[in-house]
């Protein structure tokens, strides 16, 4: 295993674009929550004492984070697309076969990107969490709603599965990430309402919603419960369900391809 890390890190190692992206998805997490954090600071002065909620709070600051981090999660999906379709463009995939590896271990090398990115994204998460919770909350570190971050974890493995399905079956970067992005940001929600109006709670199944729902908005889930909902370890399993699915679906693609 340690020669495949050896191996992905000289192909990244003087990747302008993979630094830039990866740059990008990690300063945005703790960018984007300190606008949202400002912004209810700013909302909390104005109302004079009627609003006096700090969403960024011990009791609720995990929740919170990780609901603003998946709509980040995206750019992880990027990169990986971007990653793997390099492989079939400039044909490294086959001369790593040609350089005596075997085809298990390609694709190996492809899920280690899938679990070091998740990874670090957890990392950010959780120091943004602390100095987000110290700065903006009213009480003393606490990790209540910690489980949230477990969840934001399975959904960001989920997500950059999917990437890699779609990189894995396109092989074209331009238009992987364009199905990629048309998928998770709408197309999927469009089939969620539409499973909804015409099938029920079950459409809350689906890949990106099912791994959404484990993790409900603070506040809003409280005020306005849904009743439609499945209990979170169904919508947990079914997210372990589809990345075993997606994994499989890559496994078998790249067994049998022509490269």
């Amino acid at each position: 295993m340690l020669h495949i890390i050896r191996t992905e890190w000289l192909k990244v190692k003087s990747y302008r674009t993979f630094w830039v992206l990866f740059g990008v998805a990690i300063v945005f997490i703790p960018a984007i929550n300190t606008i949202v954090a400002e912004v209810n600071r700013n909302v909390k002065d104005q109302s004079k004492g009627i609003i006096n909620v700090s969403l960024y709070d011990f009791s609720t600051v995990w929740q919170m984070i990780v609901n603003v981090n998946t709509n980040l999660t995206i750019f992880f999906g990027f990169l990986l697309v971007i990653l793997v379709t390099n492989e079939f463009t400039f044909k490294t995939h086959r001369q790593n076969i040609i350089d005596g590896w075997e085809r298990r271990e390609f694709i190996l090398a492809k899920f280690f990107w899938v679990v070091a990115l998740s990874v670090i994204s957890l990392l950010v998460t959780v120091i943004t969490g602390l100095i987000m919770g110290s700065v903006y909350g009213t009480s003393s570190v606490s990790f209540d709603h910690f489980e949230s971050v477990w969840f934001y974890f399975g959904q960001t493995i989920l997500m950059l599965t999917l990437a890699l399905l779609a990189g894995v079956f396109i092989r074209r970067a331009g238009l992987a990430i364009v199905l990629y992005l048309a998928y998770t940001m709408g197309a999927e929600q469009i089939l969620v309402m539409l499973g909804k109006k015409y099938l029920g709670s079950v459409a809350s199944l689906l890949p990106m919603q099912a791994a959404d729902e484990m993790m409900p908005q603070p506040m809003v889930g409280k005020m306005i419960p849904n009743v439609d909902l499945y209990p979170t370890a169904v919508y947990a399993v079914a997210t372990v369900a589809y990345i075993g699915l997606f994994a499989y679906l890559v496994y078998r693609k790249m067994s049998r391809a022509d490269l």
